[in-house]
């Protein structure tokens, strides 16, 4: 197919998008106030003639003459990435309308060149990407411009919603729904292929060792950065496929969240690497408002299945199944626990509660983990058990049990004595 016939494919995929959505009252508009346009031309100040635009979205409100409200659409498809030039030409064309209240649309099948994305910020612009096989159709939330007005941004997000709806992928091509049992025997061939050790004597991982390793075997480095997402959203890691690395954000460096947010993406690498998934396409599918994590939700879309198999992954190779029950056991035998070794119950009774913050302050200690973290790992795996009415507070509880071993002691040496 040649470029023109290409370009004049997405063209019309992009027309037949917007006017479907403003003729079924998707954008919240009048449809007999709105007219889309291929090939318009808009008169130029400074070239005295007429600039043709790809698309156009004129918004004529009632008992106007003329629109005041103009989307200027520019569709793009790229074999190469966009080049930055592009995006400035295009800017220059729009600045050259007079007469309307104008937005720039730039729809493209390829990444953007170094520097481009700011290009596209600093004019206000609105981007459109495309897949070029599956034509998914996503969009990156840019700043608006100072002159918009809230009608505008609330326009801007009716066409993104429209899009998303019309055109984003409802699954994961190449999506396993891997089981716990299943994720948990990867990831012991994974410690065991970097060191046999860690499984055989119930090792604590070692970080800097293991982000070592992924460099030198798998070329896959990890880097600390400022991290956000497209819609300048915090992240705490990022697993980028095309240029295998992992980015983690300062802010969780040095912190108890580090250990699990870096295991994460490496879940990400090694059970997710080959997903051909737009990111920004991924972003769109809706969060569970739940931690993944626990897995006390249903689990409705493939982000939801992608993120609890990381999350799982993660727990595997910082908190490994039968590493933690051969140090619960060690530890109970240090303290003469001799009941029901590998299993923790914790109830009202002072003593089980004493003997659950030992187990939890001994394996959070070794497994470098945080107390929560661990608490729901030992739960998932049917170690932990405790009636619905108990739900340990540490710092809280602790403070209580310590307190009421000082009464008894007391007590007892007062009785005695």
């Amino acid at each position: 197919m040649n470029t023109v016939k290409l370009g004049d494919d997405f063209e019309e995929i992009s027309y037949n998008v917007i006017e479907q959505a403003i003729n079924n009252n998707d954008l919240g508009l009048i449809p007999k106030f709105c007219k889309v346009f291929r090939k318009k031309g808009y008169y130029s100040f400074r070239r005295k003639k007429n600039i043709i635009f790809d698309l156009a979205i004129e918004i004529t409100p009632p008992n106007a003459k003329n629109p005041t409200l103009l989307y200027l659409v520019e569709c793009k498809n790229y074999s190469h990435p966009v080049p930055v030039d592009d995006i400035s030409t295009f800017a220059d064309y729009i600045s050259q309308i007079e007469g309307f209240a104008t937005k720039g649309v730039f729809i493209t099948n390829n990444r953007l060149q170094s520097g481009a994305m700011e290009t596209l910020k600093s004019y206000g612009m609105m981007l459109i990407e495309v897949d070029d096989n599956n034509y998914n159709i996503v969009l990156h939330k840019t700043d608006k411009l100072k002159n918009q007005t809230d009608k505008d941004s609330e326009f801007d997000d009716k066409i993104k919603k429209t899009i998303e709806n019309a055109l984003l992928p409802k699954n994961v091509k190449g999506l396993k729904r891997l089981s716990a049992e299943q994720i948990q025997n990867i990831a012991n061939n994974f410690l065991n292929e970097f060191d046999v050790q860690i499984l055989e004597n119930a090792f604590c991982l070692d970080l800097n060792k293991l982000i070592s390793y992924l460099k030198s075997k798998y070329e896959l480095s990890v880097e600390h950065v400022h991290l956000e997402d497209n819609q300048g959203r915090k992240l705490l890691g990022y697993f980028d496929s095309e240029n295998n690395k992992i980015f983690i954000d300062n802010s969780v460096v040095g912190t108890e969240r580090y250990a699990f947010t870096l295991a994460h993406e490496i879940g990400h690498y090694v059970l997710h690497r080959d997903l051909k998934m737009n990111q920004i396409a991924y972003n769109n599918f809706k969060d569970s408002h739940h931690n993944i994590f626990t897995q006390q939700y249903e689990i409705k879309n493939d982000k939801n299945w992608i993120e609890w198999q990381a999350n799982y992954f993660a727990a595997s190779i910082l908190m490994p199944h039968i590493s933690i029950v051969a140090r619960l056991i060690q530890i109970q035998n240090k303290i003469g626990v001799s009941r029901n070794q590998g299993t923790i119950y914790v109830d009202h009774q002072i003593d089980n509660k004493k003997d659950f913050y030992t187990y939890i302050d001994h394996l959070s200690e070794h497994f470098k983990t945080s107390k929560q973290s661990l608490e729901y790992r030992l739960v998932s795996l049917g170690i932990l058990r405790y009636p619905k009415d108990v739900k340990p507070n540490y710092q809280e509880e602790q403070e209580r049990v310590r307190e009421e071993s000082i009464r008894r002691a007391s007590e007892y040496m007062n009785s005695k004595y």
